[in-house]
């Protein structure tokens, strides 16, 4: 396949006729037939029907399209960015992030960011930690927050927060009544179980209450705690789990409370090795650590690392 033939097959598909494509490439109608009729060829399979005088995409041209399209976007995404680097400014960041960080930490780390660069593009993407850990080392993610996950070659973690799991409940459930939760308390009560996700694994919850020896149901499991908070407000069930999105859910009718023994669970700010850290980004992380470290989280299940990142 040749780029010309991709060009025109794009352009008839964008304004219907192949003169339009014509007009568009500053070529001749006969010229866009070649190119559709060439590229058919290669293809083995047909691009276009005549129907009532006028082209139809075939259902495989459709479908072609979508990956021609997926191309194109990368080849905007580089217009823009060399564009960004001929006027000096500075690129967007990448952040790859579980859900109850992006949803609850990173607003407000990045108000505070805005203060400094409020043109700097932010993305936001929620992935498992095995993800972060590709994209940091393909260069695709600037930065990752996430649980700490075991040592990936290639890939800094630095750690940001040391987070204890709370019981969370329904407003109205029996065990709102108490102060602190315990192993006991749980006896007879169905206990959302966290699946593996990527590299971390939550298996030290289940296995404070297996050593308990109580008796308890497990019949729901989830990967994000969004997911299980909605399904304690929903009534479903308790859970032990992080404390991040819990006040989130407040206004929904959950609760929580401290659970004896601490689950003890680690966050970290991730990086690639060799990356350089650009201004904005060193801004962006101190952003992040500041929002943790000065108590803007509204609850007391953290005990923060203030050391220098």
């Amino acid at each position: 396949m040749k780029h010309r033939q991709i060009e025109a097959f794009r352009q008839v598909m964008l304004t219907g006729t192949t003169i339009g494509a014509a007009d568009a490439l500053s070529v001749t109608q006969p010229a866009i037939s070649r190119l559709i009729s060439d590229l058919e060829f290669e293809l083995e399979f047909k691009l276009f029907e005549r129907v009532r005088g006028r082209l139809e995409p075939t259902q495989e041209a459709r479908r072609f399209m979508r990956s021609v399209e997926r191309v194109y976007v990368g080849l905007d995404e580089l217009d823009t960015a060399a564009n960004l680097i001929r006027a000096s400014e500075p690129d967007d960041l990448t952040i790859c992030a579980t859900p109850s960080i992006s949803t609850f930490v990173l607003p407000r780390a990045i108000k505070s960011f805005r203060n400094e660069y409020p043109s700097v593009g932010l993305r936001i993407e929620n992935v498992a930690s095995s993800e972060i850990a590709r994209s940091l080392k393909s260069l695709r993610a600037d930065v990752g927050v996430s649980h700490a996950f075991p040592e990936v070659s290639g890939v800094v973690q630095e750690t940001l927060v040391e987070a204890s799991h709370v019981c969370a409940m329904p407003e109205d459930h029996r065990l709102s009544r108490l102060e602190v939760v315990t192993p006991a308390d749980l006896e007879g009560e169905n206990v959302i179980r966290i699946l593996p996700v990527g590299m971390v694994n939550w298996e030290q919850t289940k296995q404070t209450l297996v050593k308990a020896g109580i008796r308890f149901d497990s019949n729901l499991g989830i990967q994000s705690s969004h997911t299980g908070y909605s399904l304690i407000a929903a009534g479903h069930a308790i859970a032990l789990i992080e404390p991040f999105a819990a006040k989130i859910w407040e206004n929904n009718g959950v609760v929580t409370r401290p659970f004896e023994p601490r689950l003890h669970y680690r966050y970290v700010v991730a990086y690639g090795e060799n990356n350089q850290t650009p201004a904005p980004l060193s801004t962006l992380v101190s952003c992040i650590k500041a929002t943790l470290n000065g108590g803007r989280l509204g609850f007391d299940h953290v005990s923060t690392s203030r050391d220098s990142l």
